[in-house]
């Protein structure tokens, strides 16, 4: 019988979420299943009802706050936001590997799924099953699917076009079915169900793209998942809802740093 830690990595910036998705989570604790926060907000939050790890208190890092970090270039700021990420990713699999738990149901605290969500990742009986979910990229017009397929070696996200024609096709086999004349090979893990022996061999990593940028440890995740032989699907027939679909999270940068504010200063930006 499987036994699910469900586990997410949060940030006081996801806050104009957090009570929706605190719901959720409880829903989730009333199916049978755990579940473990790994926050790295720049003050400690209250995640009352959850099993929270702050990820600063327990790294004891010396580094600038986050919210500091919003002025450095963007090539920085990103290493930085790689950085935590892939650390608060280490922290969430090693908590895992201390339990007995058969499966991790990694789950981004700004998407947001039906009730029989996990039960189907469990039905579709792989090492790694996943949901997908609509993103806004700049390169990009409209919205489109965190996915990416590989050609000749190269890996890029599938054009919003490619997206539509990935819907709704039914159960899909990353590293082994094909988009047009590219192979599927990646998705974004924030809906992911991942078996114990997987992350008993694989730790999450960074890489780097062809431009030197390092990529977020989910990129090199599926790439690991599928080199070392484990099976990979991903179900096209439904969307989990992304409540990140028009930047919210920067907008909701700037209302924290406004509200940190007295109304003297705050009468100063008008």
């Amino acid at each position: 019988m499987a036994k699910v830690l469900v586990g997410t990595v949060t940030n006081q910036c996801k806050d104009y979420c957090w009570d929706k998705f605190a719901k959720q989570l409880k829903g989730l604790q009333m199916q049978g299943h755990d579940v473990l926060v790994i926050d790295n907000s720049t003050r400690l939050q209250p995640r009352k009802g959850f099993k929270t790890i702050h990820y600063k208190d327990y790294k004891k890092w010396g580094r600038i706050m986050y919210a500091h970090n919003l002025n450095l270039p963007s090539d920085q700021k990103k290493n930085f936001l790689v950085d935590v990420t892939l650390e608060c990713m280490q922290l969430l699999r090693e908590e895992f590997l201390k339990g007995d738990y058969t499966h991790l149901f990694i789950l981004e605290s700004d998407v947001f799924i039906e009730k029989d969500t996990v039960q189907n990742l469990l039905d579709m009986d792989a090492d790694v099953t996943n949901y997908t979910y609509l993103m806004k990229l700049n390169r990009f017009d409209e919205f489109s699917l965190c996915v990416q397929a590989t050609k000749e070696g190269r890996s890029r996200m599938i054009t919003p076009e490619q997206g539509r024609e990935l819907i709704n096709t039914g159960v899909k086999e990353l590293g082994k079915d094909m988009l047009g004349d590219s192979m599927l090979t990646h998705c974004g893990y924030g809906c992911t169900l991942v078996r114990r022996e997987v992350l008993e061999k694989i730790d999450f990593r960074v890489g780097k793209m062809e431009n030197g940028r390092r990529t977020f440890p989910d990129s090199m995740f599926h790439v690991d998942v599928i080199q070392e032989g484990f099976s990979n699907k991903l179900d096209t027939d439904w969307l989990p809802n992304h409540e990140n679909l028009h930047n919210q999270t920067l907008d909701m940068i700037k209302i924290l740093n406004v509200q940190k504010l007295s109304r003297r200063e705050r009468r100063k930006l008008r």
